[in-house]
């Protein structure tokens, strides 16, 4: 059989899981391939990818491919495809402005991927191929993000630290509604040029103001749609999107799947985790 035909049948009869967290995303699959374009590709964040059973492989836009068990890769690292047939795959992802993030930016001290010795993951494993069927409890969730960057780094992760006027500016954008937030609003409220305060928060947080912000936005709605009761319409309205439209393409951006799960192509379950 070839790799395409593979490929095809693996699009076609997708099953899985998709965990998320403020800022964190989980995606467990017996076999995952994600091709280029895929909008996942483009989101903000560091990969930690792993196959419990076999290898797995990442792209890049230079032709560049790395293979292995346990493979990290970088914000803005090119990445273009991700492969794993009949590997168990646990695909974790970390958004700007984390501690675990920050703890994996350093990390890779400005290399866009590496390939991790499978060893110390080996005892998580069984917890992402259980997790397969959707039973990962939220407080779980959280350990089991933590302890994979742990095994990253050998060490707990520190606290999140940034320049104090970066923070100050992070908190804002979580208390505002989304139309309310530039570049000049938040140079401003930290005494900063526009110029130099749009070069410490991309330093910081490996983001744009607008990229940070939209992400924020999301996260918050889906907070309020989880744990509050919300509609998507009334949600999208209080977090300052222009309209659900608008909401339902920063959703799409952000998971490469609609919020109907009738017009989802791969088929996996959503476990919203907000504690």
């Amino acid at each position: 059989m070839t790799i395409h035909t593979i490929k095809e049948q693996v699009l076609s009869g997708f099953e899985g899981v998709v965990y998320y967290r403020a800022r964190s995303i989980l995606l467990l699959a017996p076999t995952l391939f994600i091709g280029p374009g895929d909008k996942t590709h483009k989101r903000k964040c560091i990969r930690l990818l792993i196959g419990c059973r076999g290898p797995v492989r990442a792209g890049f836009d230079d032709g560049r491919s790395i293979a292995g068990r346990v493979l990290l890769i970088g914000n803005d690292s090119g990445l273009c495809e991700i492969e794993g047939v009949a590997a168990d795959v646990a695909l974790l992802d970390f958004t700007p402005a984390t501690a675990e993030y920050q703890a994996l930016e350093q990390y890779l001290a400005g290399r866009s991927s590496l390939e991790l010795d499978f060893a110390p993951f080996a005892e998580l494993a069984p917890r992402f191929q259980a997790g397969q069927d959707g039973s990962i409890e939220c407080r779980q969730l959280g350990e089991l993000l933590e302890q994979s960057v742990m095994k990253v780094i050998g060490t707990q992760v520190a606290p999140l630290q940034y320049d104090s006027r970066i923070i100050r500016a992070l908190r804002i954008i979580d208390e505002l509604p989304l139309g309310d937030i530039s570049l000049g609003v938040l140079s401003r409220a930290v005494n900063l040029s526009a110029d130099r305060f749009r070069h410490l928060f991309k330093e910081g947080t490996g983001c744009t103001v607008s990229q940070y912000a939209r992400q924020t936005a999301l996260w918050r709605a889906l907070n309020l749609i989880t744990r509050q009761g919300y509609t998507i319409t009334a949600a999208s309205h209080a977090l300052g999107f222009h309209d659900v439209s608008h909401f339902y393409r920063v959703y799409s951006d952000m998971f490469g799947i609609s919020l109907s799960e009738r017009s989802n192509p791969r088929k996996f379950r959503r476990v919203r985790c907000f504690d």
